[in-house]
């Protein structure tokens, strides 16, 4: 009877937390139930020491909570995020060291929804696997309440997510049916981002008009389509050339944003889809409302 009574105490534990979305001791253990962002139930340490961070919106989150300490490896990707410059790298994107996560005694891991095979190399190793998602701006908020949560901080994980929220009120609302057309440059020629998407959401605060908006998702457009599309402001990133090679592209220096000398650099962490949303909002509504410069 008292085994049953555990596993039925167990049973409940699992199924309030599925429903309320926190945490909840299992009886017996030193364990929580946490629902992630795909809505999936994943048993985590009570108190998590060593932990793996594969998404960029994780670790900026941890080092923002003062959480930094428990970050035992990070992948390529958060070497954007201030602060990381001391931390241990363990792969880039999915593709992660099964023997450094062993080595290092991962005991829970934040990877992002769609890394399926990062969570099964994990799962395999018996680390519990934290998915988050957090493609949009409006899910900023609910991913911060999350990591916080995962580690015990979910008092200031709420102070947090509650400041990226009033800020973003305080901005100045800007109508985007006025706004300059933006083309938003991510990490190589032509690529982008349509609706749906967290770039479209930045572009939209900032009160731009994305010119991929009729697609969704990652997109790669042609020469042809941007040229179409004229935008009036061009974004590229931090580190991937300067506006003068975007302008000697064959025949870009026709768009009215080139013309215009309004071809602009915003560092990549702007980009980063946690509690720098606010300041991200900020700098690239800088570059969008610039006045057109004097050059030829």
């Amino acid at each position: 009877m008292p085994r049953f009574l555990s596993i039925v105490g167990c049973l409940v534990a699992l199924a309030l937390a599925s429903l309320t979305g926190r945490s909840a001791p299992l009886p017996g253990t030193s364990g929580r139930a946490v629902t992630d962002s795909t809505k999936q139930t994943v048993v985590i340490p009570a108190n998590p020491q060593r932990v793996l961070s594969l998404c960029t919106s994780a670790t900026d989150t941890l080092l923002r909570l003062g959480e930094g300490a428990r970050l035992a490896g990070i992948d390529e990707y958060s070497r954007v995020v201030p602060g990381t410059s001391n931390l241990t790298v363990l792969g880039k994107g999915s593709a992660i060291s099964r023997e450094q996560v062993l080595a290092r005694g991962i005991d829970l891991a934040f990877v992002w929804w769609f890394q399926e095979d990062a969570a099964k190399l994990l799962a395999d190793l018996r680390v519990p696997v934290v998915r988050l998602r957090c493609g949009r701006a409006s899910e900023v908020p609910d991913t911060i309440r999350l990591v916080g949560q995962c580690v015990g901080a979910t008092n200031a994980a709420e102070a947090l997510a509650r400041s990226v929220t009033e800020k973003l009120a305080r901005l100045t609302p800007i109508s985007t049916n006025s706004g300059p057309r933006v083309y938003l440059e991510l990490y190589s020629p032509f690529k982008t981002s349509g609706a749906d998407s967290y770039l479209n959401d930045l572009i939209e605060l900032a009160g731009g008009h994305n010119i991929a908006a009729k697609g969704n998702g990652a997109l790669l457009l042609s020469a042809e389509q941007l040229l179409a599309a004229d935008p009036q402001c061009v974004v590229l990133l931090a580190g991937f050339g300067p506006p003068q090679q975007f302008s000697r592209r064959g025949g870009l220096g026709s768009l009215a944003a080139v013309k215009a000398g309004r071809v602009h650099i915003l560092d990549r962490y702007y980009l980063v889809s946690g509690a720098g949303l606010p300041e991200g909002v900020a700098a690239l509504r800088q570059l969008i409302q610039s006045k057109p410069s004097t050059q030829p």
